[in-house]
């Protein structure tokens, strides 16, 4: 090559060189042109959930996933019909390899669930409205979980659960029961109960995982009992006891309802006066209608009376 372009004149070496080094500035350039979109936040399908809500609902809306170097991150953003400002969401980030391909992207960092950390993402998410935490030690399918409950604008029931699924530190190693699955819920509820928002928290489901061997933040399954499958350990059903109904109220007995006897009405008495007239006597006041006098009676020569 060297030896080729020595053989031409200097004034077009200069020109091939500086068409060459054109050429090499216009392909770099052309390589800049447009935008690169990141790959840090994307909307996935529902059916690509990483956690469930419970059967019922709330249903899913939306899902905002973002990918780090050392995590995945669900943002599950759930159906809300409250007056409190802010969104229902089931936020889930699984730590573990997520693959070479994310090597570029920032880390997701990781921090234990802590008191005041709790603190902080209370006023983050209900900064109108005051949630107490509940000191009562519960615990899901997955292990413990903690939660606080208040009412938000309104008549709202708010609840914000949280959760670290993990396998106990004596069971981790470099190579098993590896990675951390923390859960968030937020859920506001126009005349919401406790015990009706707090059944989310036992209801959801983990959707997913990651396929790196070691991978299992459940840590291991329990062992069976001793007794299962050998002779001398007879098992029994648990029949549930049949619904007692409770004894019903005494009602005091209702005495026979007595018709009214009508009144009897006595005949006047008649009394004769001195010149042989019979005068009824006065009738009292207490019977009421209409009285018709008897009709004039006078005594007889033969002493009997006779009435006209």
């Amino acid at each position: 090559m060297r030896g080729s372009l020595s053989c031409l004149p200097g004034r077009l070496v200069h020109a091939v060189v500086m068409s060459v080094a054109l050429t090499v500035l216009a392909g770099c350039g052309a390589a800049r042109d447009g935008v690169k979109l990141s790959n840090g936040a994307t909307t996935v399908p529902a059916e690509m959930a990483l956690a469930l809500p419970p059967p019922g609902g709330p249903s899913v809306v939306d899902i905002v996933e973002r990918r780090y170097d050392n995590a995945v991150q669900q943002d599950i953003f759930l159906y809300t019909s409250a007056s409190t400002a802010g969104q229902n969401v089931l936020r889930v980030k699984l730590y573990g390899p997520v693959g070479l391909s994310f090597d570029s992207e920032k880390s997701l960092s990781y921090s234990s669930i802590r008191a005041s950390e709790i603190a902080k993402e209370l006023r983050r998410e209900f900064p109108a409205s005051r949630l107490t935490t509940s000191p009562l030690f519960l615990q899901n399918n997955y292990g413990p979980f903690g939660y606080a409950f208040g009412r938000g604008q309104q008549n709202d029931g708010c609840l914000y659960g949280w959760q670290q699924i993990r396998s106990p530190q004596e069971a981790r190693s470099a190579f098993q029961n590896r990675g951390t699955i923390q859960v968030r819920l937020r859920l506001c509820e126009e005349g919401a109960s406790e015990e009706k928002l707090l059944a989310a928290m036992y209801g959801y489901t983990i959707n997913g995982a990651f396929s790196a061997a070691g991978w299992n933040p459940y840590g291991e399954p329990p062992k069976v009992e001793p007794g299962l499958g050998q002779t001398g350990s007879p098992i029994y059903p648990r029949i549930p006891e049949p619904a007692t109904r409770p004894p019903a109220e005494a009602v005091p007995p209702v005495p026979p309802r007595r018709e009214a006897a009508a009144p009897t009405i006595k005949p006047p008495s008649t009394k004769l006066q001195s010149n042989g007239e019979i005068v009824p006597s006065p009738i009292s006041g207490d019977i009421g209608g209409v009285v018709v006098p008897r009709p004039t009676c006078a005594a007889g020569p033969d002493g009997t009376a006779r009435c006209g």
